[in-house]
Order: C-alpha cells, then sequence, then structure tokens
C-alpha cells in the first residue's frame, strides 16, 4: 500500500510539475518585460507548499525573513530544505555545479536562476562577481556553509568562503553593511516509527530511493527558524562571522533534538 501510494504521489508531482514550468515561464518573461517579480514568486511558492503536502510535510516557521537584501545561511539536512525555504523566502540559492546535472531537478534549479559554483581557486573571483549582481539586483542569497548536507542530526563545520560576500565592495549601491540572518532547518517526524534522521539525505545515498521513501512513509513537521540578521560592520572578518552563525544555528538544532528526545 505504502509504495503504491509513493508512486500514486510521484506521478501526481510530475504532473503538476509539467504544468506549473509553462506558467512560470511566461512569469519569467513577464517579470524581465515589466520587473514586476510577484507572479513568478507565487507559481514558485505554492508549488514548494503543494509538493510539501504531496510529502505529507507541514512548515512551522518560527522569526521572519528579512525583507532587505541579505546573504540567508542554513544548515543543509536535505533536498526538501530548498522546498522548504523556497515557500517562505524569495531567495536565489547557491548549489554547486554538480547539481545542474541532476535528472529533472538541475533543470527545475536552472529554471529557478540558481548560482551553480565550482569549489576551485581559479573560480572564485567570477563566482562573487555572479553573486555581487545578484545583491545589487535587489536578490538575497540563500546558501548552505557547511557544503554538504548531513543527517540532521548535527551541523558541520561551516566553510567560510562564501561568507567573503559580505566584506566585499563592489557592490554597486555602496553600503556599510552586509545584513546577514542564519537559518536553522530542523526535520520532525510524526510517525514514531521513524528516526528523527528519516529525512536526511547525505553521503552516498540514492537521491530517487531518498525521494522514493518520503513519497511513501513521510509525515512531519518542517520547522524554519529565521534568526535575527547579523551585520557585517560587527565582525573583523568571514571566518569570524562564519562562526557566529555556525554558533546560533548549532545551538537551535540542539534545542530542537533536546525538545523531540524529552
Amino acid at each position: 500500500y505504502e509504495l503504491a501510494m509513493g508512486f500514486l504521489r510521484f506521478l501526481i508531482f510530475i504532473s503538476f510539475t509539467s504544468c506549473s514550468i509553462p506558467l512560470f515561464l511566461l512569469a519569467k518573461i513577464f517579470f524581465n518585460q515589466t520587473g514586476i517579480k510577484k507572479p513568478m514568486v507565487t507559481i514558485r511558492r505554492y508549488w514548494s507548499l503543494i509538493t510539501l503536502r504531496l510529502c505529507s510535510l507541514q512548515i512551522k516557521v518560527k522569526g521572519t525573513f528579512s525583507t532587505d537584501v541579505c546573504l540567508v545561511v542554513c544548515n543543509h539536512i536535505s533536498w526538501l530544505d530548498i522546498l522548504a525555504i523556497q515557500s517562505i523566502a524569495d531567495v536565489v540559492f547557491v548549489a554547486k555545479s554538480d547539481v545542474k546535472n541532476w535528472p529533472g531537478l538541475g533543470f527545475l534549479a536552472k529554471l529557478a536562476n540558481t548560482l551553480f559554483v565550482e569549489r576551485t581557486p581559479q573560480k572564485i573571483g567570477l563566482h562573487s562577481q555572479q553573486a555581487n549582481a545578484i545583491l545589487s539586483n535587489g536578490n538575497s542569497i540563500c546558501f548552505f556553509p557547511e557544503g554538504t548536507s548531513s543527517d540532521g542530526l548535527r551541523v558541520l563545520k561551516f566553510r567560510s568562503g562564501f561568507f567573503q560576500l559580505a566584506f566585499n565592495n563592489t557592490l554597486e549601491k555602496k553600503v556599510n553593511a552586509i545584513n546577514i540572518q542564519p537559518l536553522s532547518i530542523f526535520y520532525e517526524p510524526k510517525n514514531c516509527n521513524m528516526g528523527i534522521d528519516f529525512y536526511g539525505w547525505w553521503g552516498n545515498m540514492s537521491l530517487f530511493l531518498h525521494i522514493l521513501k518520503v513519497l511513501c512513509k513521510s509525515s512531519g513537521i518542517i520547522s524554519l527558524n529565521f534568526h535575527k540578521l547579523l551585520k557585517s560592520d560587527g565582525f573583523q572578518n568571514r571566518k569570524q562571522l562564519a562562526s557566529k552563525a555556525e554558533d546560533i544555528i548549532r545551538a537551535e538544532l540542539r534545542l530542537n533534538i533536546e525538545k523531540k528526545q524529552n
């Protein structure tokens, strides 16, 4: 029964997404012609929310996504993170270059104007320019400083490289400080037969099998906590800023796990 329901939900997702793509493309054309972004953001938001419902997941939000242009930094647990975040926040995601070659999901990521980056020193300057252009155009950027996903029970050491954006002076709009918003994400399974790491997708796990597992067995809550803004002018360098954001997110994750276990 679970397997049949999982495949049915998968077919519904494919059909729903196929219908949503032309609408989103029209909304992108409308945005390019008029500069009005709301239709594009609305379609993406409701596509994410409905997909999460197909996965039997509800969103619980604490705090408020900043309306100021900022860098959003989040712990990374699953492919579901993207859906959860863009159901609430209008951001441009940063992803490793491999993602654009993923079947289906790579196309959707390109459609959403994801910034794909290569982790090579030769590309740092180019990716920095691309990111600065995104910020200068009034868009917020969301990235996952751990550099990979985890089981959701820990926060891996933050890589500080992309935090350098907060200290670059190459933005067209000269500003004294860049806002950084730490975002904590936590998955809480409702079914007692599901481990607390059920939604974690990491290592060599098959993406397709994990998607199928979620569609077949999922029932839970995704908690998003938008923390208070950090300002770049309050830190000496990117490593200090990365460490502070990491501490905030790790403390929140630890608190959520303790509540779940008690």
